[in-house]
């Protein structure tokens, strides 16, 4: 999209959205009003993200199932979380 584009034609563009995209940009405008150093999303195509995403949980998987990690469960997380108790690793 060219950066030249004047409103009213970035918002008729924008009208011919699905619904799902236009709530997109309704987020991402109504966010970069409260932080105009939010990030908007990837710049990767989301297949590529959703692709590296998948590969990080197989190798997080397998990192609990072959015992290199170790796991803790939530509520001693939560205290370590909060500052209240130190992990116990």
């Amino acid at each position: 999209m060219s950066l030249n584009l004047t409103t009213h034609e970035i918002i008729v563009s924008a009208l011919q959205l699905p619904i799902a995209a236009r709530e997109e940009v309704i987020v991402a405008l109504q966010e970069s009003l409260i932080d105009a150093d939010v990030d908007h999303g990837p710049t990767e195509p989301a297949d590529e993200v959703e692709a590296a995403w998948s590969d990080e949980i197989a190798r997080r998987i397998a990192d609990i199932d072959s015992g290199r990690v170790k796991t803790i469960p939530s509520d001693e997380a939560w205290k370590y979380i909060d500052g209240k108790s130190p992990p116990n690793l």
